[in-house]
């Protein structure tokens, strides 16, 4: 796999830090890539903007990162949860959704953004989700591995990563 830049995406929300990964040559993050094709589409806008406002608004800024928002994947999870699920005062329910925008949930308040597709078949790893699925896990691999050789590190806010020589500009 090819050398890849983990930057922020979104540190605006209150309760949680989006990241994401840049392939080096590219242009586009891989989340941007996901955000500009279905925010366009015809087909699935209304459902791609109910997940955008999930991911900034539920997990970014009220709730966190919390396990129950999160479909396991593998290494990697995927957004959003299946089924139905009520935490608190809150009740989701996204039975059936048509897209899937993969990631690695680090903690409550840090979550590193992938790619992901409209769902087509009943596993990840097939129809129009499976590239993604797999670049998702090689990216989830990499992270977890950088973290484990202590190339980089999550800073004591639990909000941020930083390198072993503490640069926010990472490579992995």
């Amino acid at each position: 796999m090819n050398i890849f830049a983990l930057e922020k995406f979104d540190d605006e929300g209150h309760k949680c830090t989006f990241y994401t990964v840049r392939l080096e040559d590219a242009r586009y993050s891989e989340t941007d890539k996901f955000f500009i094709k279905y925010a366009k589409s015809k087909k699935l806008k209304k459902r791609f903007q109910e997940l955008a406002v999930f991911l900034t608004k539920k997990i970014g800024n009220e709730w966190g990162a919390l396990e129950e928002f999160f479909r396991f994947e593998n290494k990697a999870q995927a957004l959003p949860p299946p089924g139905e699920h009520v935490i608190d005062e809150l009740t989701i329910n996204y039975a059936g959704f048509p897209l899937r925008l993969y990631c690695l949930r680090m903690s409550d308040s840090l979550v590193v953004l992938f790619n992901g597709a409209e769902k087509t078949s009943s596993t990840a790893q097939g129809g129009m989700t499976s590239m993604a699925f797999h670049e998702a896990n090689n990216f989830a691999t990499r992270i977890t591995k950088a973290l484990q050789d202590g190339d980089i590190y999550i800073t004591s806010s639990q909000r941020e990563f930083l390198t072993f020589n503490h640069s926010q500009e990472i490579f992995l």
